[in-house]
């Protein structure tokens, strides 16, 4: 039963199973459409201007590729599975889902990859940014190669090319996260204990405050990785290496195995955006209606650096907070122009940056 390309598919799946995958299909698509949409709405108008940096590019590479498993893969399913239920031909059409099923993961997948790695150059390299046109550049060939790896599906066959799909993309993507967080984690560690060597207490302090954040944000991803797709990769293994296997759970762990993985693309948005207190404003203020006197009222901030020099190591360290953002607010009639009566009133952010020179 190894790598066959119609492994038990000439067996009907069972009613309970296409019934289930469907429902849980439906609730998966209400939940990934309307935050993603919503996340990449706030990067693209970004009310406060505190959005544009390279890690929040990624982010909305990462929601834009969840927003098509949530308009193209999840309706696919949904569609698919009522049919398998109601004992409609569907194998003339399965291509559809698998294709679909593919490409919005690939995608994923790398989003997910490439915003993992951004976070490693901020913290750990020298070169501690990306720039716009690089940006864009890694933008293009993640889906450049989402649109063109999966045709290979074509030539193997579903379940060799998933078995590929779990042994390359998803692993490869797992080493990457918890590679960047190791090395975010000891970095930080390094940081903090040469700063208290120098008697800046108060910047450890605040360190220490970063490195809890980055250390309780890796281990959520790493968690929610290891939730989803480490089990989808063992129902792929089972599938094509399990010979004593009936039908039945074949099918079961043929849609676990999708599922869970949808799964994953529904989280994302959590674990990257929501969460944070910058993307949480900026959704309000669109809801709300606000964004584009926000826009128009926001003088754009300019980042403080505070640079501390280590006499045991003879290097520099640089600690990089962003100025508080400054709102122009107009006395009397709003009608009047911006340039007779400003006054500036600062709001300060809670974010810090920790970087090295």
């Amino acid at each position: 039963m190894v790598f066959m390309k119609n492994l038990c598919e000439e067996v009907h799946t069972p009613f309970a199973t296409s019934v289930t995958t469907a429902v849980i299909s439906l609730v998966l698509c209400l939940v990934t459409v309307p935050g993603n949409i919503l996340i990449c709405i706030a990067i693209i108008k970004d009310p406060y201007r505190e959005l544009c940096s390279s890690f929040n590019y990624f982010v909305l590479q990462l929601a834009l590729s969840d927003v098509i498993v949530g308009i193209f893969t999840e309706p696919a399913f949904i569609v698919w599975h009522i049919r398998e239920a109601l004992n409609y031909g569907v194998m003339e059409t399965i291509w559809i889902v698998h294709l679909t099923y593919f490409i919005s993961c690939t995608a994923s997948l790398l989003s997910l990859s490439a915003l993992t790695l951004d976070r490693h150059l901020t913290v750990v390299s020298i070169r501690r940014k990306l720039s716009s046109r690089s940006v864009a550049r890694i933008a293009g060939m993640i889906w450049l190669l989402s649109l063109t790896i999966p045709f290979a599906y074509f030539a193997t066959g579903f379940y060799l090319f998933v078995f590929i799909f779990a042994n390359t993309a998803v692993i490869t993507c797992f080493v990457i996260v918890t590679f960047s967080y190791c090395r975010i984690y000891h970095k930080l560690r390094v940081q903090i204990s040469r700063w208290r060597s120098s008697c800046h207490d108060q910047v450890a302090s605040k360190a220490m405050a970063i490195e809890k954040q980055v250390t309780r944000a890796f281990k959520l991803i790493l968690i929610f990785f290891i939730l989803c797709l480490i089990p989808s990769c063992i129902m792929i293994y089972i599938i094509n290496l399990c010979d004593a296997c009936d039908c039945t759970l074949i099918h079961w762990l043929r849609d676990l195995q999708f599922l869970l993985t949808l799964v994953n693309c529904s989280i994302n948005q959590f674990l990257y955006a929501w969460r944070m207190p910058n993307f949480r404003r900026a959704i309000v203020a669109i809801l709300c209606g606000k964004s584009e006197m926000m826009n128009r009222d926001v003088i754009p901030p300019s980042p403080i650096r505070i640079t501390i020099s280590c006499n045991q190591s003879g290097r520099l360290e640089t600690l990089e907070f962003p100025s508080p953002r400054k709102y122009k607010h107009v006395a009397g009639d709003t009608n009047n122009d911006l340039s007779d009566d400003i006054n500036i009133v600062q709001q300060p952010q809670n974010s810090i940056r920790i970087t090295r020179v």
